[in-house]
Order: C-alpha cells, then structure tokens, then sequence
C-alpha cells in the first residue's frame, strides 16, 4: 500500500512543481508589459509620474495575480496589463488637464490620480455586474477564427512593442523613427536578443527541469555583463531593465478619492469618469473571455464565463483600492505559461509572489538584465501563432477538394483581418468585423449547401416489392416523382434558395418529395418560404410530401404550431423517405393501372409471378393453394420459423421488420405491395424465416407449401419450373436495380 501513496505524493509534488516553473515563466513575460504599460498611464502629468504609474501597474498585476490563485477557476488565466486600457487611462487623464483649464482652476497630483481609480472601480463593477446577469456566455457564441484573430492579433501588438527594444533603440524611438533615419540599431543589443531567441526557441523544442525562458534570461544576462566589463563599456550593448520603484507596490486610494469628490473637477469629469469606465469594463471583459477560451482550447477544458467576469472585475475593483491600474486577460502569457506546465489558478500565486518580490527586493538583480535579452524572449514566444491556425496551414496544405480548401481559406482569412485590426484598429472595430465576416460566411455556406441530394423516381425507387410490371412502370414513368434530401438549417439566409431550387426540379413532375430527416432546424421565414413554396406548387398541380418527419419531432410539431398544418391534414407527411417515397409510387401506379390500387384484389390468374402457366397447368395450381386474409397489424411471418410456405400478395401491402439484438422493437426494412411474392426464399432454401411480415392493410395473398410444389412436381414437372424462373428473374432484376442506385449515391 506504500507504493502507491508514494507515486501519488510524487504526482502531487510534479503538479506544483510544473505550476511553479509555469507561474515564473508567466511572471517574466508579464514584467516587460508591466514596465511598459506602467509609463503610458500617468504619460500626461509628466516625467515624474513615471515611477508611480509603473508601481500602480506592478500592484494591479500582483493583485490580479493573487486573487486568481485564491479564487479563481478551474483553468487558467495570466492577466496583465493592456497598452489599450492603459490609453484609455491616460486619455482621461488629459480630459482631466483640458477641463482645469477651461475652469481655471489647478487639480492636485492626488485628486487627478485618483480619476483614474474611480474609471477602475466603475471598470470592475461593470464586470461584475456583467458576470451576476450571467451576460458573459454571450461570448460562446463567437466562432473559433475570430478567438483565433484575437489571439494572433494580440501576439502582433506585442511583437510591434518589442522590435524596438530588440534593436537597441534609443528610449522613445519606435519603428517609425528607424524607418526615417532618427533612431539607428544597437548591433551588440540586437546581437544578444537574437542569441537569446533562438536559444529559447531550441530549449523550447524539450522538456527540461528548468525552463527555457529561465535559462536564455540568466545566459543572456551573463553575457551581456561579461562582454560589458571586458570591453570596459566600450561595446555597445543597449540598455538594461528599469526596476520599479523600491518598496510595497500597492497603497490605499480611499483619501484621494475623498480629494477628488471634493474638488471641483470631479464635477466636470464624472460623465466622463463614467463613460469610461464602462467602456474600459467592456473591452477588459471581451478581453479576458476571448483569452479564457483560447486557453480552453489550449488545455481541452471549459471555463466559467460568468465566474470568469466576477474575478476579472473583483481583480480590478480590488486594484483601484490599492492604488493600481487596469489589467486583463491575456492569451499570450496564458499560452507562455501552459506551455511551460502551468494548468490551473494556482500557477497565479507564483505569479503574484514572483512579482512581489521584482518589486520588493529584486530592483538590482533586474537592472542587470538587458533589455534586447527580454524583448528576444518574448519575441520568439509571440512568433508562433496559435494551435488553431496551425491546425488550420496544416489541413489546407493536405486538403485537395475545392470546396474543403475554400472553407479553409475562409476561415484563415477571418483570422488574418481580425488579427489587423486588433494590432492596428481597436478590440471592438475587430470584434464587429470579425463577427460580421462569419455571419456572411455563414450565410452563403448555409445558402449553397441545404440541398444534400436531388434525383427522381426513374432512378432510385423505394425499397416496396412490387411486380415487374410494376418496377418497368416506374423505370419508364417514374420521372414524374421528384425526391430533395435536404440537410442543415432551413431559414432566411437558405429557404429562398431551396425554393427556386425545389420548383426548378419539380418542373414537369407530378410529386415533389422533401426530405427533412437532416434538417436541424427550421425558423419562422423558412416556415413561410415552405408555405409558399406548397401553394405554388399545388397550383401547377404538383402534390408535395414531407418526409422525415416521425411522431413526435419537434420539427413536425414546430410547423403546425406556426400555421403550417395543411399537408399533416392532408396526409402528406411521412415518417420517412421510405414512406414518403412508396406513397407517391402507389399513387404513380394507381394512374397508370386505370385507378385500380392495392384495395383492389388482383385475380390471381393476372399475378405476374405465374406468367408462363398454361391455362391447365394455372388450373392446378390454383385448386392447390389455399386463400388467405389478414387484418392490418397482424403478423403473417415470423423470423426464426421454420415453416417453408411461398405467398402470391394480390390485395393490399406488408411491411417487412427484424429484431434487433436486445432490443424489444422491431425495425421496418421494406414494404410489399399487391402485385408481389413473399416468403419464397424460405421454401429454396429451407431455411429459418430472416424476417417477420406483418400485415400494413388489409391483405388477401394465396398461400403455396413445399408439399404442395411436390404435389405439383408428380402431376406436372414443368409448374415447378416456371415459378423457379419467374422468381430467378425478379432476383436478377432486383439486383439491378439496387446496383444502379448504389452507383447514383456514390455518385
């Protein structure tokens, strides 16, 4: 018993250790936003506020951090902060600016800061409002490639930021000033964040008891004060970290809250405040639910919108408190840090503790590390899109059907023009494409693709046995009936299509078989367009069936509930196509015959199983057979007997059925119609019954035993003969058929 305890503490002990190395990794990744969002928040009251904003971003992140890995879910979040949100912040901030001014009056440090922990706080209580009302599983209706944009497109906004640090540029100067001439690369930074890339990217390919992030941070490190003190500074290797400022990141806001409602600029600025923060709440929420489900996708789990919105808002309510600002979810550091074996919340402790510590006591320790060493590491993670779309690359290069490709293409493209627009636009701009591109999408594959098949009765017939008579009939003259096998939904955006299209194939045909055995669902425009559709056609004469639709469907009963009762009044809807399709056969055949049908008893001198008999050899035959009648619902057949009798069916239909395995009910296999033999293959063969037949209608056949054929056999060798051949060539026949229409379903 001591074993398995044993391998069960080493499982718990790998758990924590993987959610350790997971939480330090994220920690790591985090810092550089941390660093930099931190200075774009408090941007417009100056230089000297730089300090402040990076605590405030440290003491948001630590406590959003903590807070998850208290109380979070049961997948895993990395928050962090948002150059965007940050914006946001920062342009209240100058709204703040502008309104003083125009009041002629000055804002203290305190007040004015403190405008931006209100929005916060209004930010949070927008997202908990938004998780109560359960309104964040509206997002589970955003389709993959738009998740898979925003993910891709986050990656782009931090690859942009990055380059610059990459290359060793001077503080300020982005991509644009390189590209101008007014900022030059740093070859020895440039040099060392390409060493550390490609090092964590080889590392990254294995899995090692340190990860290697950690590993290219500390080479990188190593390296660049190596080479710093061999050159004695006169290499150029660019800048290393700015450490936050020394002490405790977080601070109580409540006495400069009670500044600013007191001051004058609280008036002016509270629509604003308001405005803004919900605004903020909004795009943090869309935010962290589109990084909440590629994470998802990442660990094969499903998380919790609603408790997801309550964290997230609890985490930012909580950050305004304590004197921080805004952050989110991010996909990226979440796929950082599930790659490096963080699976749950938990990895957000170490998260928080590493942070903490960053801005405790390890100041120095990060004024050693080189700028380009950090922006390398997290360049080469951002490099890789997500698992999607490579999944998506990898199909579309295997794929050779067109129409696979097209799909394929489509969806890559959605994730391409959302990826843009959240590196170059905005989150929300991004998100109404990307939904708008796959509704359309949606429509025209819903619009083109309802139709599943199309054929007509000359070709493929109901499995109903029916005399050769009969089947020539229906071969010459069953083009009449037209079948539509349907699939998908029938609304808006593909009833008017499956319209045109339905009287197209209908042209010329008596009856028109829908099958909607495949349609999921059927909205109230594609009720009305089926509506129109029958009168249409009942005025041109052409009788429409639904098949598909069996007792109970929810679809059968949806279409009588709004308005459309006419053809279950009518007895045009059937349970199946097989139905549906025999149904219109035997109407077909009644026409034909000068309106004689299975009602009418057929002699059974005019059966087509006894053609060939002379009048005396038909004269035997029928004094030795016995007449037969059955109620509708009565068994004439039963599998496993072993009785050995042939039936010659001249008034009305059976239905054929087997057991299934275990199971108390049968299943209907086919149908024979007056016209046709049963039970033939038990007296060749001598074999127990494979079947039950039950009676459909009320049923007149004549019964001929194995006795009896030798009977015959003694008076007349040649009655057995004819039979024999009789029922050889509906056999053969038989097999023809379903043989070609085996081929049309390949087809």
């Amino acid at each position: 018993m001591s074993k398995p305890r044993d391998e069960a503490l080493s499982t718990g002990r790998d758990r924590w250790r993987d959610e350790l190395f997971g939480g330090l990794v994220g920690a790591l990744f985090v810092m550089p936003a941390v660093l930099g969002c931190g200075i774009v928040v408090f941007q417009p009251l100056g230089a000297g506020f730089q300090s402040l904003g990076i605590q405030a971003a440290f003491g948001a992140t630590i406590v959003a951090a903590l807070l998850r890995g208290l109380i979070g879910g049961r997948g895993l979040q990395i928050n962090a902060p948002r150059a965007t949100q940050a914006a946001l912040l920062g342009g209240l901030l100058v709204q703040a600016g502008q309104a003083a001014t125009a009041g002629g009056y000055s804002v203290p440090p305190a007040p004015m800061i403190a405008i931006t922990f209100l929005a916060l706080a209004v930010a949070g209580l927008s997202q908990m409002l938004l998780g109560l009302l359960r309104l964040g599983d509206v997002l589970k209706f955003i389709p993959q490639p738009v998740i898979a944009g925003f993910v891709n497109g986050f990656a782009l906004v931090i690859l942009f930021q990055q380059l610059p640090y990459l290359m060793g540029l001077p503080d300020g100067a982005g991509l644009l000033a390189l590209l101008k001439g007014n900022a030059a690369i740093t070859p020895g930074a440039l040099a060392l964040g390409a060493l550390a890339a490609v090092g964590v990217w080889r590392l990254g390919e294995r899995r090692s008891i340190v990860p290697g992030p950690l590993i290219g941070l500390v080479g990188g490190t190593l390296a660049y004060q190596l080479l710093s003190r061999l050159s004695d500074g006169a290499l150029a290797l660019g800048a290393t970290v700015k450490a936050p400022p020394p002490g405790l990141p977080l601070s109580w806001a409540l006495p400069s809250l009670g500044e600013l409602v007191g001051h004058p600029v609280f008036a002016a600025m509270a629509p604003s405040i308001l405005v803004t923060g919900l605004t903020l709440g909004m795009v943090s929420s869309i935010q962290s639910l589109l990084s909440a489900a590629a994470a998802d996708a990442l660990l094969r789990s499903r998380h919790d919108s609603s408790r997801e919105l309550l964290t997230q808002g609890g985490a930012n309510l909580l950050s305004a408190a304590f004197g921080g600002t805004v952050t989110g979810g991010s996909p990226l550091y979440t796929r950082v840090a599930i790659h490096n074996g963080a699976r749950t919340d938990r990895a957000n402790l170490f998260v928080g503790l590493a942070l903490l510590a960053a801005a405790l006591g390890l100041a120095p320790l990060l004024e050693l590390v080189p700028v380009s060493v950090m922006a390398g590491m997290v360049i080469v993670t951002v490099l890789r899109p997500d698992d999607w779309t490579l999944q998506l690359v990898s199909l579309l290069r295997r794929r050779q059907v067109p129409q696979a490709r097209a799909e394929l293409v489509q969806n890559l493209a959605i994730v391409a023009v959302v990826a843009g627009l959240v590196a170059t636009a905005d989150v929300l701009v991004a998100l109404a494409v990307g939904m708008g591109a796959s509704v359309i999408v949606y429509l025209r594959r819903a619009a083109v693709s309802v139709v599943r098949r199309a054929y007509r009765g000359d070709r493929v017939h109901s499995q109903t046995g029916r005399s050769d008579v009969d089947m020539e009939r229906l071969e010459r003259h069953g083009g009449v009936i037209a079948v539509m096998e349907l699939h998908g939904p029938v609304f808006f955006g593909s009833a008017e299509n499956l319209a045109r299209q339905a009287e197209d194939l209908a042209e010329g045909c008596e009856t028109l078989i829908l099958d909607l055995s495949r349609v999921n669902d059927v909205e109230s425009t594609g009720v009305l367009v089926l509506r129109r559709l029958d009168e249409r056609l009942a005025r041109a004469g052409i009788t429409l069936l639904l098949a598909g639709m069996w007792k109970g469907r929810g679809l059968r009963v949806l279409l009588r509930d709004m308005g459309y009762s006419l053809p279950e009044e009518e007895g045009r809807v059937h349970g199946d196509l097989e139905t549906a399709l025999a149904a219109a056969e035997d109407q077909l055949l009644t026409r034909l015959a000068g309106g004689r049908g299975e009602d009418d008893e057929l002699p059974l001198s005019e059966h087509p199983s006894l053609l060939g008999l002379t009048r005396a050899q038909f004269d035997l035959l029928s004094l030795t057979t016995r007449r037969l009648t059955f109620a509708p619902g009565e068994r004439i057949l039963t599998e496993g007997s072993s009785d050995d009798s042939q039936f010659f069916l001249v008034k009305g239909r059976v239905r054929v059925e087997r057991r299934q395995p275990g199971e108390e009910h049968s299943v209907r296999i086919g149908s024979i119609r007056s016209g046709a033999i049963f039970g033939e293959m038990a007296l060749l063969t001598g074999e127990p019954r494979s079947a039950d037949v039950v009676a459909d209608t009320d049923v007149v056949c004549h019964e001929l035993t194995a006795d009896d054929i030798a009977m015959l056999d003694n008076l007349d060798p040649a009655i057995s003969f004819i039979l024999l051949r009789n029922v050889a060539i509906e056999v053969t026949l038989k097999v023809r058929r379903m043989s070609r229409t085996a081929s049309l379903s390949d087809a």
